[in-house]
């Protein structure tokens, strides 16, 4: 009898971990940004390509242009975690898609990723779109 409630209890006590594994994963988001329906300004190129840049920094992501319009942004979290993404954007809008991760449980399969990516990806969208109000 002894033997069955420590079976039970261990049993009990893993629980939770297997509920917390199942929903840290979430399908992978890519964010599309109409620029016309978040400011009124005359947006150029260079302007969002700028706010890309300088208002993402402060989270810690570092972004390469790889060419007119095509940026590769990367963010690396806690020395543990990390994330790349393509970028493409225009005077009148901006996306940013998955590219790789590290320590992320990416499962191209499936198209999940830990869901903390797309909390990073929110973030970076709503940085850029206060920049450019």
């Amino acid at each position: 009898m002894k033997l069955l409630t420590y079976a039970f209890l261990g049993a009990l006590a893993l629980q939770p971990l297997t509920a917390t594994t199942a929903t840290a994963l979430q399908k992978v988001r890519t964010s599309y940004v109409q620029l016309s329906e978040v400011t009124s300004k005359n947006t150029t190129i260079r302007g969002v390509e700028n706010a890309l840049k300088t208002c993402s920094s402060a989270r810690g992501w570092k972004f390469s242009r790889v060419a007119q319009g095509k940026l590769i942004g990367q963010l690396t979290v806690r020395g543990k975690h990390y994330v790349e993404v393509d970028v493409e954007y225009s005077s009148q809008a901006f996306k940013i898609s998955y590219r790789d991760s590290k320590n992320m449980k990416f499962d191209a399969e499936k198209n999940t990723i830990h869901k903390r990516y797309n909390s990073w990806i929110e973030n970076l969208t709503n940085d850029v779109i206060f920049c450019l109000k």
